[in-house]
């Protein structure tokens, strides 16, 4: 019943299984059903503080691999110490988390860790799977420093692709913009995508994504109406 619930349930598998007890909330209930009925091809723009990262790059990747072992992800941020923080708390869950290596014996490592074929930030966690593509199961990469070659993830997944220092220069939300049109690449035909950020310019990446429509919006501000 748990594995099932864990492989169906964000909400459960947060609040339960993680035991994230301060998500205990309305809001962040409905924003785990929002993102469970349409978890791809979205760029999720929500305030900070929102959980967004929570829900969409620690959850929704640790669900994505339980369900299907051979799952690959590519995690990109501006710059690869952002992504490589993202990696390392999905890390210690799937380390250390005992509910989850009790009902998941066949993907996680468990005690057996040592085995694992990669399992470390700069190279990336492999789960137990049965093929052995090029890619790990998780990996973290930046978008402006050090993108990858040769791969070809079948999830890429960008979380604060955009920050405060991108956004400086007319030249900085060029770059962004560039690298970002690269790492497209990066994803496999067929395969899928997810965004989360935070507005940090009216013209900056994640505009020029929604006016090509690259990307659907799903849009939660810190508030709505009033005055400041």
């Amino acid at each position: 019943v748990c594995r099932d619930l864990c492989q169906n349930d964000l909400f459960y598998l947060l609040v339960r299984v993680c035991q994230r007890k301060d998500m205990l909330h309305p809001w962040i209930y409905a924003r785990c059903r929002e993102v469970e009925k349409d978890p791809y091809e979205y760029l999720d723009l929500w305030a900070r503080e929102h959980y967004k990262s929570t829900i969409i790059t620690f959850g929704k990747t640790i669900q994505d691999l339980l369900c299907d072992p051979e799952m690959t992800t590519g995690i990109f941020s501006h710059t690869r110490p952002i992504a490589k923080a993202f990696l390392r708390q999905i890390m210690r869950e799937l380390e250390g988390n005992q509910i989850l290596l009790g009902a998941f014996p066949d993907v996680l490592w468990g005690k057996d860790i040592k085995d694992a074929p990669k399992w470390s930030e700069d190279e990336g966690i492999i789960v137990r799977r049965k093929t052995n593509p090029n890619e790990a199961t998780v990996e973290a990469w930046g978008v402006v420093d050090g993108q990858p070659t040769s791969k070809h993830f079948r999830k890429v997944l960008y979380d604060d692709v955009v920050v405060k220092d991108s956004v400086t220069t007319p030249e900085m939300k060029l770059k962004t913009m560039s690298q970002l049109e690269m790492s497209y690449n990066l994803g496999q035909v067929g395969g899928v995508r997810m965004m989360a950020g935070t507005k940090w310019d009216f013209d900056d990446a994640y505009r020029t994504v929604l006016d090509r429509q690259t990307f659907k919006l799903r849009f939660h501000p810190g508030r709505e109406g009033g005055e400041e």
